[in-house]
């Protein structure tokens, strides 16, 4: 659990001139679903050894995008001074800015995820077009169209490959080098079709959580209020007269400041409000996962830390609570006991402070604190 936020402008300016599109739909595909199988046929030849990688891909989507799987199922035969083959198998999928990668040979998969698809889902962002601008950025010409599985794309090339595009979905990849040269063909296509929940299926694989990541109520509450922030921040700009198409643009200490505190107020006042509250529920978990004594009665102990949390917009503990034992009971409770003490800071600094750049400097010593 992470309770302290900072606000730094240099990642902020990122967003300054953002057109908030909140009405739109996100998009990362023209069209609402598809489901493409492809063919692998990869060939490689080096000294004393040639590969052979053959097997089948397949690419899977609906809400435009917003819900995405990617498998590849190959089989690579090597040749040469040894002869080997050696299977591989990869998957990920992206669900509405939460990303789970799985590891088929450890068994495991690894949840992180993609604030920056929480930010373009907020404003209903339509990057459909991603592809052609990067081959567009890349010099790639444009040679005609290709028939690929009863569908026609147009067909873009670059130094060392081509790519075939039917409204921004790839359906043919060819890659060529010296010794090496690979295809991914499309051989079936289903598009704008209802797509089962059956095909976003992940293996039952105990899932491994980033430290970082934030869960879905967390989430959804931090983009509203960081799009709200911004919003507020282009008012303030508009206030202050500066002008953000101004590529010469810079801004005077006070000015960052002044667009911190902007960008900081409505969290702030969350703070103010449920700082108090949240440190009550952890000296409670606290002391009722003391006298836990197994994994149901641990995670139960955490529920109302979790709530506040997920109403600041804020990581929610991730902790596992499988397999109970003293250990980890014991390091929860110590993880628990360094937030009590770290928060009775945060609190102080909120409660005496009205501006974000005060309380970063309370909690922090300085506006920008050293790693």
């Amino acid at each position: 659990m992470q309770m302290k936020k900072y606000l730094l402008v240099s990642f902020l300016c990122l967003f300054f001139v953002t057109t908030m599109q909140a009405k739109n739909i996100f998009k990362r595909y023209p069209v609402e679903s598809g489901m493409i199988l492809y063919d692998i046929n990869t060939t490689g030849i080096a000294p004393g050894l040639t590969t052979h990688t053959v097997g089948v891909s397949r690419l899977v989507f609906d809400h435009w995008g917003a819900r995405e799987l990617k498998e590849d199922d190959a089989t690579e035969i090597q040749q040469g001074d040894f002869n080997e083959e050696v299977a591989s198998h990869s998957m990920s999928m992206l669900d509405y800015g939460t990303i789970y990668t799985v590891d088929f040979d450890e068994n495991v998969t690894y949840q992180t995820r993609d604030r920056n698809i929480d930010i373009a889902i907020a404003q209903g962002a339509d990057m459909s077009d991603e592809s052609l601008e990067i081959l567009k950025e890349m010099k790639a010409i444009k040679l005609g169209t290709e028939e690929v599985a009863g569908y026609t794309c147009e067909l873009w090339k670059t130094k060392d490959q081509s790519i075939c595009l039917y409204k921004g979905i790839p359906l043919k990849i060819t890659v060529k080098a010296a010794g090496f040269s690979s295809t991914r063909t499309a051989q079936s296509i289903i598009l704008n079709q209802p797509i089962s929940d059956n095909e976003f299926a992940l293996p039952g694989f105990a899932v491994m959580v980033d430290d970082g990541y934030t869960n879905n109520a967390s989430a959804s509450v931090n983009t509203a209020d960081y799009m709200a922030a911004v919003d507020n921040l282009h008012h303030k700009i508009k206030a202050m007269g500066i002008d953000l198409q101004d590529e010469n643009i810079t801004f005077t200490p006070t000015q960052e400041k002044e667009i911190i505190n902007t960008l900081g107020e409505r969290y702030l006042q969350k703070q103010k409000k449920l700082l108090p509250k949240l440190m009550v529920a952890l000296k409670g978990a606290r002391e009722c996962m003391d006298h836990a004594e197994n994994g149901t009665e641990a995670s139960g102990c955490i529920k109302t830390v979790n709530r506040i949390d997920e109403a600041l917009g804020d990581q929610t503990s991730n902790y596992d609570y499988t397999h109970w034992n003293k250990e980890k009971k014991d390091s929860i409770v110590k993880d628990i006991d360094t937030e009590i003490a770290d928060l009775s800071v945060t609190i102080r600094c909120v409660k005496n402070h009205d501006k974000t750049t005060e309380v970063i400097e309370c909690t922090e010593g300085s506006l920008t604190p050293k790693e």
